[in-house]
């Protein structure tokens, strides 16, 4: 035993200060800190077994109802415990991945230690793995799928794409690349142990039950489920206004500068010497940073996690690779050790900073606004009335403080308002408004709903942001505060309001917080001009192009069944 933690004292040391940072940073209760908008209700539906968003997450809330019936802690710290396992396991596996792929190496030991540094320090993932989220499960399980499949295990690489699966949608853009690039992913037995998992969705119709948060009643099944996380993918996926693009593709090169540290520039190195686009590793790391650099949702942001803990292999593989052509080759190995000391320097260095930052009730978020929302505030709104809440983590509270403490506060999202299923409910409490008869946009459609609710219904009570850097709200009534309501975004269908480039980014500290969600981005704008629409047109143009190319100028002849017979 002590000849073993010779050996190891250094991984000891590494794992034990990253596990030591995420346990004292766990949540200590309800917080809405790090857009962290999703934990309240994820623990509602947990703890109650009911469905939570459209898709759900039915695997991760089973887990959670099992980490709920722990005798210690507050309910959030003890389902924030799995994102914290969940970030200690996913570092260990980094490590271990970049163990397997620098082997012939004999410094491989400080590549993995450097790469499981560079995640644990991550001011992404700590961000995440302290709170009650979905995505530092999604994203360890995702590395096991990648391990798995390296290490020539194909079973257990197939048993983690179906836990992945269940957990979140995000594993798709792991998923689909391993399943291309293994043909052993392909073959039956192996797709058969990960779509067994797809039996885990049967949670929502078997949960769906009043009061109906997220699902209504006539959306069962797994065809429901599909159809909404398709449209809903659809919806954010490219949504982004081509005139705010320059601007997001600085606000992401800079979280992911701030994530790698000193590492993107290893990184940058690694990739630029080989052929990056033959480079799974690499598409594992692109494909989140793309949805992510063209989702309507700024928020989103944390769907880029699976890129940085994916970017940190390819950090530690990158610091095997170096060399200084200008040395003539001499001492490769001080080269390489002084670029690994760099960067275990540099992420030991923001370990320590980001962890005194992210620490929720202390640095962060210090009068845990959320906790204080369901403490002070909604017990001013009396059984029975309305509370119109201008944000969607305020409404999704209503929910828990109903069940848990007896009550029957009636919750209206405005967000939801345009689903024909959500105004069927609506009516069905009794609450009385009109539908345009006219065809009007999404936006205009829940503008005119919200309009007709406070004209027709009386004991109105709305939400309010008084700090708005923690989401901090208060609840006071709608009679003589008309001029406090300021829920509706922009609606734009002709795009003259949004036809100026923005280059100027945002604090990467603040967009990872949410800071600045409710000052900057509560007004998301709708626009004709998408990144999505622009690549449609370019492909429109660009693929005519290319084959008339190919036809006339390189003279190549294509056919389907010599293209088909290539492929087999």
């Amino acid at each position: 035993m002590v000849n073993w933690i010779k050996r190891y004292w250094v991984e000891l040391l590494t794992f034990g200060a990253i596990s030591g940072v995420l346990f004292l940073l766990a949540t200590p209760d309800i917080t809405w800190i790090n857009t962290d908008s999703d934990g309240v209700h994820y623990i509602y539906a947990a703890e109650y077994l009911y469905p939570a968003h459209k898709s759900s997450a039915p695997l991760y809330l089973l887990l959670s109802n099992i980490f709920l019936r722990l005798p210690f802690g507050t309910e959030a710290w003890r389902m924030a415990l799995i994102s914290v396992l969940s970030g200690i396991v996913g570092g260990w596996l980094i490590y271990l991945t970049i163990r397997h792929l620098t082997k012939e190496n004999k410094l491989n030991r400080l590549f993995g230690i450097a790469g499981a540094l560079v995640y644990g320090s991550s001011a992404l993932a700590i961000s995440q793995n302290t709170i009650v989220e979905t995505y530092p499960l999604v994203t360890t399980v995702s590395l096991g799928i990648y391990y798995f499949a390296l290490k020539g295990k194909w079973k257990l690489s197939a048993l983690m794409i179906g836990i992945a699966g269940a957990i979140h949608p995000l594993s798709l853009l792991v998923s689909i690349p391993l399943l291309i690039v293994y043909k052993e992913l392909r073959q039956w037995k192996q797709l058969a142990i990960a779509g067994i998992f797809v039996l885990f969705y049967l949670y929502i119709p078997l949960t769906n039950r009043s009061p109906y948060m997220w699902n209504a009643p006539n959306e069962k099944g797994l065809g429901g489920f599909l159809v909404d996380t398709f449209a809903t993918a659809q919806m954010l996926s490219g949504g982004l206004s081509i005139w705010d693009f320059p601007k997001r593709v600085i606000d992401t090169i800079l979280q992911l500068g701030l994530s790698w540290n000193i590492g993107i520039v290893i990184l940058v190195m690694y990739f630029w010497k080989v052929k990056w686009y033959k480079e799974l590793l690499c598409w594992l790391i692109i494909l989140p940073i793309v949805y992510y650099a063209t989702n309507l949702a700024p928020q989103t942001y944390v769907y880029m996690q699976p890129s940085i803990a994916f970017g940190a292999i390819a950090i530690g593989i990158g610091l095997s690779k170096i060399r200084f052509k200008y040395t003539g080759g001499l001492f490769p190995n001080e080269w390489t050790k002084l670029a690994t000391y760099g960067v275990i320097g540099v992420s030991s260095i923001m370990l320590v900073v980001n962890a005194n930052y992210f620490d929720i009730g202390r640095t962060l978020d210090k009068n845990l606004s959320a906790r204080q929302f369901y403490n002070n505030e909604l017990s001013k709104v009396p059984d029975g009335q309305i509370l119109l809440a201008q944000q969607g983590w305020e409404w999704a509270m209503v929910y828990p403080y109903n069940k848990n403490e007896g009550r029957n506060i009636i919750p209206i999202n405005p967000g939801s308002l345009a689903s024909p299923k959500y105004q069927d409910i609506l009516h069905s409490w009794g609450i009385k408004f009109d539908v345009p008869k006219e065809r009007v946009t999404l936006v205009e459609l829940q503008d005119y709903i919200v309009k007709e609710i406070l004209k027709q219904n009386e004991n109105i009570w709305i939400t309010v942001p008084v700090e708005s850097r923690t989401y901090g709200a208060e609840i006071v009534s709608y009679k003589g505060n008309e001029d406090k309501l300021e829920f509706t975004p922009k609606s734009i269908t002709d795009g003259s309001m949004d036809m100026v480039w923005k280059w100027k980014p945002y604090n990467p500290y603040d967009i990872t917080t949410g800071a600045i969600e409710i000052d900057e981005w509560i007004y998301i704008v709708f626009s004709n001009y998408t990144v999505l629409a622009f690549t449609m047109m370019g492909m429109i143009g660009v693929v005519p192009m290319w084959i008339g190319y190919m036809l006339v100028v390189k003279r190549k002849r294509w056919s389907f069944r010599k293209a088909v017979s290539a492929r087999i």
